[in-house]
């Protein structure tokens, strides 16, 4: 007996409340999916061991593996067999809802067939996109609702034809242990790389308990108590892809307003349209000149698109407005005329931009991404209902701020480091006294440039660093991201400001404007009218209007709500079915 009781070295599994070892038994696991994961997942399992009984001993696995196409289309009364007497049903397939029904009720029957006490539970390692495979977030959820419904009046066939009816009470209707597994890859359950998290949420479980098979790759962390069932995995699995997904709209944002200042930069400067230097210049010295540009349009969006937002509330209650108010608004108008002119083409650019992005969002007629939220009275319209493409891309915008802030920096990091190259005589030799020093201008240029750098620079690691309390934050971004931007226009202007008195010459550039111009007068006039609108207090005027969510956010909930929609339909289905069963 001692040769069969021995403790576990088992490298990267913590075996320190389960120290002993019971080799007499296996227990069968039952691995659904031969795909890659599948796989894995199988191989990581072979070196488990599933804690059972009272006295915390450890059984080793006996691992099956089966393809989920090849199971999930066979008879019921084939899964049942291939079920019974397992410990562990694990999921790796996909399009577990479409398959749940028919899964929980052969592993109902399997369990009421088993030999000794059936402890039987489901893990699901399904890793569905919220986007693409949408319909397959709620698979775990769906697998616990057909695992405890009562009963099913579907009539369905035995393998040898013969239908054949059960009662409710012959089928198990226990409480049934459903897992769901996150933040793990292939490498991770086949336990290739060491020990990793396995993130656990579960239904029909206690606080914080985790599945009882121990695998050697993975080391299970239960999710907060609060947030461990397996609705918040949904929710949390949907906006977490909204996340990305705001990024990817920060970055396609940011490829459509370089595309126009690359075209601009090159139409002014390229002998073949209105300028002098030769094609070769384009990929550096040219691009440069849209890489500044679209990193100091890029982190001004988010301010631009408040004034608008704030101008438009403001409008809408005009009338009522103090005379102070009015002027102050009509003067903010007439400052952002240059801002809203300018920004207009990288702004229809974007929208075409975005469109085909994202087009595998689309749902139905109607595009979410400009999806009406509130109407006038403040009431939320449904995914159908009517579009409202200007607000919300104002709002996104907004609510875009850190993300196209972070973009802007990059292209901006980006001119810096091919700022070093192009600060040389053969490229500008105008800037260079006969002493060969820079003169006065130049070097206050590249002073404020250097410390906008710096200011930004830590303005962008802040933002990526993830929410912190406001007391952390202001600092950051009320006194440090202004003046960072600040010191970024007055890095521009001392270049270009000598020659804007020929914007409009023919003989200089054709007429095309200068790029110093066009690209400062953009955050120049939006933090004018920030700062000026701030002074007076006016925005507070209309802080009580109803905020919008970032559109991915508002589709994210949406979708949430669907799957939560679809749980409780299905709920409501099963209590009103009658109390008898057919199975194959």
């Amino acid at each position: 007996m001692s040769d069969l009781r021995k403790m576990d070295t088992t490298e990267g599994t913590n075996y320190s409340n389960y120290s002993v070892v019971d080799d007499e038994n296996t227990k069968k696991i039952l691995v659904i999916g031969k795909g890659r994961f599948g796989s894995a997942c199988a191989q990581g399992l072979k070196d488990a061991y599933i804690e059972v009984g009272t006295d915390a001993s450890l059984v080793q696995s006996n691992v099956s593996l089966v393809s989920a196409t090849r199971f999930m289309s066979s008879d019921l009364s084939s899964m049942i067999e291939e079920i019974a007497d397992c410990e562990f049903v694990v999921y790796c397939g996909t399009q577990l809802p479409n398959h749940s029904s028919k899964l929980a009720r052969a592993m109902r029957e399997a369990k009421k067939m088993s030999e000794g006490e059936a402890t039987m539970e489901f893990i699901d390692f399904s890793n569905p996109d919220p986007v693409y495979e949408k319909h397959d977030v709620s698979g775990a959820i769906d697998m616990h609702l057909a695992l405890t419904k009562k009963g099913d009046s579907s009539s369905t066939v035995m393998g040898n034809g013969n239908e054949e009816n059960w009662s409710a009470s012959d089928s198990s209707v226990d409480d049934w242990k459903v897992w769901k597994i996150t933040e793990v890859g292939s490498l991770d359950v086949a336990g290739t790389e060491g020990t990793s998290r396995g993130i656990v949420y579960g239904a029909g479980v206690s606080d914080g308990e985790v599945p009882r098979v121990k695998m050697p790759g993975l080391h299970w962390v239960s999710a907060p108590s609060e947030k461990s069932d397996l609705f918040s995995e949904a929710h949390l699995r949907i906006m977490e892809r909204a996340e990305m997904d705001r990024w990817w709209d920060g970055n396609v944002m940011g490829l459509a307003v370089f595309c126009f200042t690359a075209f601009y930069a090159i139409t002014r400067y390229s002998v073949d349209a209105n300028g002098s230097e030769p094609n070769g210049n384009i990929p550096m010295y040219l691009l440069d000149k849209a890489f500044a540009w679209t990193g100091l349009w890029m982190m001004a969006v988010s301010p631009f698109a408040g004034n608008v937002l704030a101008l438009g509330a403001l409008y809408n209650r005009f009338s009522s407005l103090p005379f102070l108010d009015k002027f102050v608004t009509l003067f903010s108008t007439i400052l952002m005329i240059i801002p809203t002119i300018f920004f207009s083409i990288s702004w229809v650019l974007w929208g075409i931009f975005r469109n085909y992005w994202f087009s595998p969002t689309s749902r139905g007629s109607k595009n979410p991404l400009y999806q009406t939220q509130f109407n006038l009275v403040g009431t939320r319209d449904g995914i159908e209902g009517s579009q409202d493409r200007l607000h919300s891309m104002l709002v996104d915008m907004v609510t875009l701020k850190g993300e196209t802030g972070n973009v802007g920096f990059m292209y901006a990091l980006i001119h810096s480091f091919l700022g070093f190259i192009v600060c040389d005589v053969a490229y500008k030799g105008y800037w260079f006294e006969p002493n060969g020093r820079l003169g006065w201008r130049f070097e206050l240029s590249m002073t404020t440039g250097a410390i906008s750098t710096t200011f930004l620079f830590c303005v962008a690691l802040r933002s990526l660093f993830g929410h912190a309390s406001w007391i952390k934050l202001k600092p950051i971004y009320a006194y440090m991201s202004p003046l960072g931007m600040w010191f970024a226009v007055v890095h521009v202007m001392a270049f270009g400001a000598k020659g804007w008195n020929t914007l409009f010459n023919k003989n200089y550039h054709n007429g095309q404007m200068s790029i110093t111009f066009v690209s400062s007068m953009f955050p120049a006039c939006i933090f004018l009218t920030h700062h000026f609108m701030g002074l007076f207090g006016t925005k507070k005027r209309v802080s009580d209007k109803t905020l919008w969510k970032n559109s991915f956010i508002h589709m994210g909930t949406q979708d949430f709500k669907a799957v939560c929609n679809r749980a409780t339909v299905k709920t409501l289905e099963e209590e009103s079915r009658p109390s008898c069963i057919k199975l194959i």
